[in-house]
């Protein structure tokens, strides 16, 4: 030990080893504590009798990991996210949910602490009440609303702020779930209003126009969403959805939907959900489709939570709807979900 030591004495003594200063220890001990790392594993036992047998089995639905880095008023975010259970390959802009860069201006008049911020690149849309990945969800699926008249990604530049009661974002994207360049080129800007009257109350109004047919025919659309949050009641959540979609193609296709929801906690680790959802896919046909959902979830401690859920769809309409169920029928569907976060 005492030759090592000597040898190494040596050579720092000749330069020959680079020894960092204190200066750029300190430098990335501070890069270091400026990256937050969050993520979850999101797995389930889920059937339903939408088919001839019935279908049933375990899946490995989600795995994500996030990572976000802040310096002062820049920063970065990016999300590594896959979804097995759902089959096929995995492809680059699945692989990256999110990926963007964000510049922040604070102190601006009229404008809360926090300011201006620039964002740049693929980020979750801004729009509607339910989000999208599972640990900030309260039921194991989707409502109709969010699957067929919202969009789930962006990509492009968004601006937003807050100032007093109200919180507000505006954007300029490439098409809706669309990653990179098209024939059209770029035209797809909407925007969020989100009002707080009184603690406890918040109401969003979003707004997209999409000229963009996104290189494969897909007619472009005008899109019309109000959310509304409701915590008056200790432990009572109540959430609800109004959304209209409208073709801006030939004679259009128009579609609308609400959702309701709500969801109680009895006790710190107990809590149950139900919803109601509505959509017509073709308000110039008969037939709508609805869904009852309900779900008892668990909070089991260190980010692990649990939830049952039993969803029952109906069709009302002559054919099977794009969600899958058939004309005049009822497909009851049940799952058991456990997902950890942190």
């Amino acid at each position: 030990m005492k030759i090592k030591y000597t040898v190494m004495a040596a050579l720092v003594g000749m330069g020959m080893v680079a020894v960092p200063p204190l200066a750029s220890a300190s430098s990335l001990k501070d890069k270091l504590d400026n990256i937050q790392v969050s993520g979850f594993v999101d797995t389930s036992y889920s059937g339903s009798n939408a088919t001839t047998p019935k279908t049933k089995g375990f899946g490995l639905d989600q795995v994500e990991l996030d990572i976000e880095y802040h310096e002062g008023n820049v920063g970065l975010r990016f999300d590594l996210n896959a979804s097995p259970s759902a089959g096929g390959n995995v492809t680059n802009d699945g692989l990256f949910e999110q990926g963007y860069i964000t510049y922040s201006v604070p102190g601006l008049p009229l404008l809360g602490e926090d300011g201006l911020t620039f964002t740049f690149g693929k980020f979750n849309a801004p729009i509607g009440w339910e989000l999208l990945d599972a640990p900030d969800m309260y039921q194991f699926s989707h409502a109709l609303v969010f699957n067929f008249g919202l969009p789930t990604n962006l990509t492009g530049a968004m601006l937003s702020g807050s100032a007093g009661m109200l919180d507000a974002s505006v954007y300029y994207t490439g098409g809706l779930d669309l990653n990179g360049t098209t024939a059209g080129g770029a035209k797809t800007f909407g925007g969020r209003l989100g009002i707080t009257p009184v603690e406890g109350v918040n109401v969003g109004l979003s707004y997209i126009q999409d000229k963009n047919t996104n290189g494969v025919g897909a007619a472009a659309l005008k899109i019309t969403d109000v959310d509304a949050t409701i915590e008056l009641i200790e432990n009572l959540l109540i959430g609800g959805e109004y959304n209209e979609t409208k073709s801006m193609q030939g004679a259009g296709i128009k579609t609308r939907g609400f959702m309701l929801m709500g969801h109680y906690d009895f006790t710190d680790m107990f809590g149950a959900t139900v919803r109601y959802d509505n959509f017509d896919f073709d308000r110039s046909t008969a037939g709508k489709s609805t869904a009852y959902t309900g779900a008892v979830t668990a909070a089991l401690g260190g980010g692990l939570g649990a939830l049952v859920e039993v969803r029952s769809d109906k069709n009302g309409a002559v054919t099977t709807d794009p969600n899958g169920t058939p004309p005049s029928r009822t497909v009851t569907s049940y799952a058991f979900e456990m997902t950890y976060g942190f």
